[in-house]
């Protein structure tokens, strides 16, 4: 699937913003190592924080192009199908015949 620049560059920051993660969270780990590991954790999860919040932004983006492409695709497609219906005129209002009694 062809791909728009705006995609790629989406794709490519998605992954720095997922390197900024790991990136965040190992520093400030090793940074409070010092003052327990517990301590240590916590300090790397809230460091890992602002790169997952770019991490949810662009996944959310790229969701969007991908709605946008299929919506685009089903409207091409329905579009199709009315084209078909009006060149075969077929008519909405058909008569609906009732079955025979058979007793």
């Amino acid at each position: 699937m062809r791909q728009t620049l705006t995609e790629t560059l989406i794709s490519f920051l998605l992954g720095a913003a997922w390197a900024l993660v790991l990136l965040g969270a190992a520093f400030l780990f090793w940074s409070f190592l010092p003052f327990g590991l517990v301590i240590a954790f916590m300090a790397g999860i809230v460091g890992s924080l602002f790169g997952l919040l770019f991490v949810v932004l662009l996944e959310v983006t790229s969701l969007q192009f991908e709605k946008f492409r299929e919506l685009k695709r089903q409207r091409e497609l329905l579009e199709t199908i009315a084209s078909a219906l009006k060149a075969s005129k077929v008519s909405i209002k058909e008569e609906i015949k009732e079955p025979e009694d058979t007793n």
